[in-house]
């Protein structure tokens, strides 16, 4: 039963690859002989035939190795006509500059500038992908590839209306278009273009296009015969191609292209090869987007590169345009109900057929036909990309795409490759330099270092705190952001309304690189603090930052207007030092009754206070507390100094605080009853105090005023930590 099921289930996979290989057989069919047309018109109207045969080479080639390789089994290739419409405008460019060439020499030229174009993209698709690349294209301004696109539409307008007039710039020249004889095939043209938009811009089904193509054809025919007109004359009024040999259709050898073409043409033609390649890339890799979206699975970008790239430089060696995966035909093969690999080798197998029927059906193809194709394709590229993309982008990145377009119009293509890159990164560097680099900006007041003081140095610093100005920054630094650090110093220079300015410290440990220009941005701020008398640091330097100013006049060791600090607790320290140096203080005599004087006010007690405790004299490196240990005393430091640290995973020592005297050591444990979370070491010889959770009981019990002036001393502590913490909470939510 199990093998009944596969055998229908396999049979219709193959029924729906030969339906998805007839449509796409026939379209591709169709796109050949109306891109041959635009190439091989006017001055080229003699390799017409050449022309389609590598056409549809290339289009069969890529169908079918792409088709046979892709990570994405039913991937159907086609042969893609942004590419050709550059191509097409300097192909025409070529021949009319070369106007006493013998045919076989420009017809030769043009094969070879399309091989080539196909080559450079086939080498650029393997190279990108090899590399493993293919997602850094993506990067490549989404404005700008549709203003590509988009001036792509016009080209191929402009390409379908050559076709018609025979002139190389017809837009140029109005008053042509509207001669009766060129009208007689505009206006046929222009109803087969608004024909096919209104059609397939309906939902229509997947045989609209041949349908609607070969009903034009029939019923020009057909009212050829009810008029009575030949083909002859018809040929000779241009309605039909004059094709030499018959509208036979052959494929040249590459010898004869290497040997025949004119290769400094095909060097002049290097800005636009380059430019269709690197359209090619980014098409590439947007169709796959597009088919790994509406299939909801990955499909390798640099796999597909490769391959597409490799079936390109094959199709290159015989002239033939360049291609990769069609979203639309690969989506439908997904519709249809092929999953496998028959989708493109039934498409190669419609179009290798069809070569052998193309003379008979460029002898026979109207003109107004195959421009009107052209014109199509050209309108349906700017209603896409120029009209319908108005909804998508924002008013800045659509406003490019029509900058892109009407460069492209107006001087030509590479120039409008230009001015939209240029475009592009000049909005880029505006958005960029608009992003707030300065991650923070707060004083000395709302943020402190992780030093605890006595109760009368925290209040000088709450005082004075407003002469430290505390830059945090983010990002990356460049010319266009390091300007705003430099505004803001300057402002605060200026500010006669804020307290005069000691200290400014830049923080950098957000920084995730900097450019050469900002890196000289630094020394305009060193030199405008200098001259203010203000002192700069530099904290928490990467080390490419660091190497980066050191490149500049900035001596981040010895000058004595800034210094280098290893982060901002350490800058904040310094700068703490510096403001405590110079302040109305009395001088650190260790007097502990001093401490709680200035923690607590005047009271009777304080001297029973002090006489309650223990007195310790430690040495460097003594550890007062150890992680781990339940507490059971709370230490107040007289004199000295001691750090609280833990110790990281990887055995490194992190410090958390610095005490100095008045300090309170260790409250919070003993209050709660917890172990301890940190280390205590003494950092400098100390007298240190020590209230026992003992002593602390006993005087809850005998002296209660006693007691209560300890415990007012603790709550104190805690209330200005938890005041500090808050702030640090605050600044950091800014």
């Amino acid at each position: 039963m199990t093998k009944n099921q596969k055998t229908p289930l396999r049979g219709n996979a193959i029924l729906a690859s030969g339906m998805i290989g007839l449509v796409a057989g026939i379209d591709n069919l169709g796109n050949g002989l109306a891109i041959a047309a635009l190439l091989f018109s006017g001055p080229l109207a003699s390799g017409l035939g050449l022309g389609v045969g590598v056409v549809l080479l290339s289009a069969a080639i890529l169908a079918l190795l792409v088709g046979l390789r892709s990570t994405q089994p039913n991937t159907v290739a086609l042969v893609q006509e942004t590419g050709v419409a550059v191509l097409a405008s300097t192909v025409a460019a070529m021949a009319a500059d070369t106007p006493d060439a013998p045919d076989a020499v420009r017809v030769a030229t043009a094969l070879a500038i399309l091989g080539t174009s196909t080559l450079v993209t086939g080498a650029l698709f393997w190279l990108v992908g090899r590399l493993r690349l293919g997602t850094l294209v993506r990067f490549f301004p989404y404005p700008v590839v549709a203003g590509f696109l988009a001036g792509s539409g016009w080209l191929l307008v402009e390409g379908g209306l050559t076709m018609l007039t025979g002139e190389h710039a017809p837009l140029a020249n109005l008053g042509s278009l509207a001669n009766p004889p060129t009208l007689a095939k505009l206006a046929p043209a222009a109803l087969l273009a608004a024909l096919l938009v209104v059609v397939l811009r309906r939902n229509a089904p997947p045989f609209a296009l041949p349908a609607v193509l070969v009903g034009a054809a029939l019923a020009f025919h057909a009212a050829l015969a009810v008029l009575g007109i030949t083909p002859d004359q018809a040929r000779a009024w241009e309605w039909l191609p004059t094709v030499s040999g018959a509208g036979a259709v052959s494929l040249p050898w590459p010898t004869e292209i290497v040997a025949t073409a004119d290769w400094s043409r095909v060097l002049a033609a290097a800005p636009a090869i380059l430019s269709v390649a690197v359209l090619g890339l980014v098409g590439l890799l947007l169709n796959s987007s597009g088919i790994e979206l509406a299939n909801g699975h990955d499909i390798d970008a640099n796999a597909e590169l490769r391959v597409t790239g490799s079936a390109n430089l094959i199709a290159g060696l015989f002239g033939g345009p360049s291609g990769f995966v069609g979203l639309g035909m690969t989506l439908l093969a997904g519709r249809l109900g092929a999953a496998d690999r028959w989708a493109g080798i039934a498409t190669a197998a419609v179009i290798g057929l069809g070569l052998f029927f193309a003379g008979w059906l460029v002898a026979n193809t109207p003109v107004f036909l195959t421009a009107g194709l052209i014109l199509f394709l050209g309108i349906e590229l700017l209603l896409e990309w120029a009209v319908a993309s108005r909804k998508r982008l924002p008013r800045g990145d659509w406003l490019i795409v029509l900058a892109v377009l009407v460069a492209i119009a107006v001087v030509g293509f590479i120039e409008g490759l230009a001015l939209g890159l240029a475009v592009s990164l000049a909005m880029f560097v505006y958005t960029y330099a608009r992003l707030p680099v300065i991650r923070s900006s707060t004083t000395g007041h709302a943020l402190r270092s992780r030093v605890d003081r006595s109760p009368a140095a925290m209040h000088h610093l709450t005082e004075a705190g407003g002469a430290i100005e505390i830059l945090q920054l983010q990002g990356y630094l460049f010319f266009g952001t390091a300007e705003q650090i430099v505004h803001h110093v300057r402002r605060r220079l200026s500010d006669a309304g804020a307290p005069p300015l000691r200290f400014l410290i830049v923080d950098f440990a957000h920084i995730k690189g900097m450019d050469s220009a900002a890196a000289s941005g630094f020394t305009r701020i060193r030199n405008l603090t200098a001259t203010a008398g203000v002192r700069l640091l530099l904290s928490g330097l990467p080390p490419k930052v660091a190497a980066a100013l050191a490149l500049t006049e900035l001596d981040l060791e010895s000058d004595p207007a800034l210094a280098r600090v290893i982060d901002i607790d350490h800058a904040l320290e310094h700068c703490e030092n510096g403001l405590l140096a110079t302040a109305p203080l009395p001088p650190p005599d260790g007097a502990l009754i001093r401490h709680l004087e200035e923690a607590l006010g005047p009271h009777a007690r304080l001297a029973d206070a002090v006489a309650a405790l223990d007195e310790l004299r430690l040495m460097p490196e003594t550890v007062l507390i150890q992680a781990g240990e339940t507490a059971s005393d709370v230490f107040i430091i007289g004199r000295g100094r001691v750090k609280v640290q833990t110790t990281r995973p990887d055995g490194q020592r992190l410090r958390l605080r610095t005490m100095t005297g008045g300090a309170v050591v260790g409250e919070i444990a003993l209050l709660l009853g917890q172990r301890r979370i940190a280390d205590v070491v003494v950092d400098e010889p100390s007298v240190i105090y020590r209230l026992t959770a003992a002593t602390l009981a006993r005087l809850e019990r005998e002296d209660a005023e006693l007691a209560f002036v300890f415990h007012r001393l603790l709550s104190t502590t805690l209330a200005e930590k938890l005041t500090r913490a808050t702030l640090v909470i605050e600044q950091a939510h800014r």
